[in-house]
Parts: structure tokens; C-alpha cells; sequence
């Protein structure tokens, strides 16, 4: 409980005060009366190079007759698996995200008649199937060769990169520490700032930890591809980003 001031004006002008600065909120104690309360917030981010790049390619192949584009779809993916499998990456990291089969028909007339509208049934006139592959490369050197290589042997689209690490849990919990001591120095700043006591910690909220690519710190260099060289490919640094609540009790010193 706060202390009972010899002014009431200068009492009434402090608490108003804490209440503009702080996100102060009443809580219920086990007296029942209300106590109050501050809450903080903070970030913590660690950043890394990645160890880890995620290649999204697809094979997209399209006919008049089903059973010949399926076959030649099958026949260009064989290619790109085996050519995975000449740059030493394990079956366990070549992953299917995708299978579409796509119908393809005539355009419609410019100027339908209400008979041809009607009567009309949508004509098949060929196919489309997409096969999108996701990639896991391990060794960062060969990202680029790798690109290069399944693109010449049977893939025809390329999606991008996803860098990555491999066992994230570490730095998120690194993460975590660094954003809980920011919070705590942050309460412990506006106490003594404001004359406040910290009580106790009534509560700890963990916020998302997420992975996140800093912008501009990577690209694959098309250029490169389309005259016919190996993709250039530069992996900068990926964020790990997290954030802690706490909230106290508070009184007045």
C-alpha cells in the first residue's frame, strides 16, 4: 500500500503522474483489495549467419494428352533427384511441397450467343502438371552449384531460398535470456526513477520467437543463370527476435 502523504494535492499530482508513464493495472492480491501493478516489455535478438538453405524449385510440364505430360514430368523430376543425389544431398532432405494437375481449356468467344451459352460444355484441351520440391542444402558452398545443376537437368521454375538453421532451440533460448534481462532492467530503471518499490514478479509472459531473414543480406544472382554460369549466392545473416513480459507489484518507497 502507498503511504498516506501529508498533502493531499501532491499525492493526488504523483499517483496521476505514475499512471501517465507507466502501463500500471490494478491486481487483486489475496486480501482482495487492489494493488498496482507495472508491466514491461522487451526484445531480444541475436544474429547469425544461417547454416541451412531451403531451395524451392518446381518441374512444370504441359500437353494435349495427360498420361504424356505426367511421363514427362516424372522423367525430368528423376532427373533433378538424381542430380541431387551426385551433389551428396540425402534423400531425407528432398521434399515434395506440391503435385498439381491442371486442366487447360479454349478461350472463351468474344461475343457468346445465349445458345452457345446454354449448351456450352467446358472442352478440355490439355494439361498442366506442377511439381514443387523443396530443397534442404546443408553445406552453404554448394547452394549456388546446386541451383545451377537442377535447373540445366530438369527444373524450370525456382521459387527462392529460405536460409535457416539447423537446430534453432539454443539461440532462441539465448534469445529469451537476453529479452527477460532487458525487461528486468527496464522495471528496476522505471522504479527507481519514479520512487517505486518492485514487490514482487506476478506474472511472465513469453512472446513469439521467430526467425527472421534480414533483407538485402542475401540474393541469387540471375544474370548469372541465364548466361549460362553458377548462381551467385551470398547468405549474410538471418535474426532471431523474441520478447518478454513481466509484470510486478509495485509500491510506493
Amino acid at each position: 500500500m502507498f503511504k498516506t502523504m501529508n498533502s493531499t494535492g501532491m499525492w493526488g499530482a504523483a499517483v496521476l503522474g505514475i499512471l501517465l508513464v507507466l502501463p500500471v493495472h490494478g491486481w487483486s492480491g489475496e486480501d482482495g483489495q487492489d494493488h498496482p501493478a507495472l508491466t514491461v516489455s522487451a526484445e531480444g535478438r541475436i544474429d547469425v549467419p544461417p547454416d541451412k538453405a531451403v531451395l524451392s524449385f518446381a518441374v512444370e510440364t504441359a500437353g494435349e494428352k495427360l498420361s504424356e505430360v505426367q511421363q514427362e514430368n516424372q522423367e525430368r523430376l528423376a532427373k533433378v533427384l538424381e542430380e541431387c543425389r551426385t551433389l551428396n544431398i540425402p534423400s531425407q532432405f528432398i521434399q515434395t511441397t506440391s503435385l498439381n494437375v491442371i486442366p487447360e481449356y479454349p478461350p472463351p468467344p468474344r461475343r457468346p450467343s445465349d445458345e452457345s451459352l446454354e449448351n456450352s460444355i467446358p472442352r478440355i484441351i490439355g494439361y498442366r502438371v506442377v511439381h514443387q520440391v523443396n530443397v534442404e542444402v546443408r553445406n552453404l558452398d554448394i547452394v549456388g552449384k546446386v541451383v545451377d545443376r537442377v535447373l540445366k537437368v530438369g527444373a524450370n521454375r525456382f521459387s527462392g531460398i529460405s536460409w535457416g538453421l539447423q537446430n534453432e532451440q539454443p539461440t532462441k533460448l539465448e534469445v529469451l535470456k537476453q529479452a527477460s534481462a532487458k525487461a528486468q532492467a527496464k522495471a528496476e530503471t522505471l522504479a527507481q526513477a519514479l520512487n517505486l518499490k518492485l514487490v514482487r514478479m506476478l506474472n511472465v509472459l513469453e512472446g513469439e520467437v521467430s526467425l527472421v531473414p534480414r533483407e538485402g543480406r542475401y540474393r541469387v544472382a540471375s544474370m548469372a543463370m541465364a548466361s549460362g554460369g553458377e548462381a551467385s549466392v551470398s547468405a549474410g545473416e538471418i535474426s532471431i527476435r523474441g520478447t518478454v513480459t513481466l509484470v510486478y507489484e509495485i509500491s510506493q518507497k
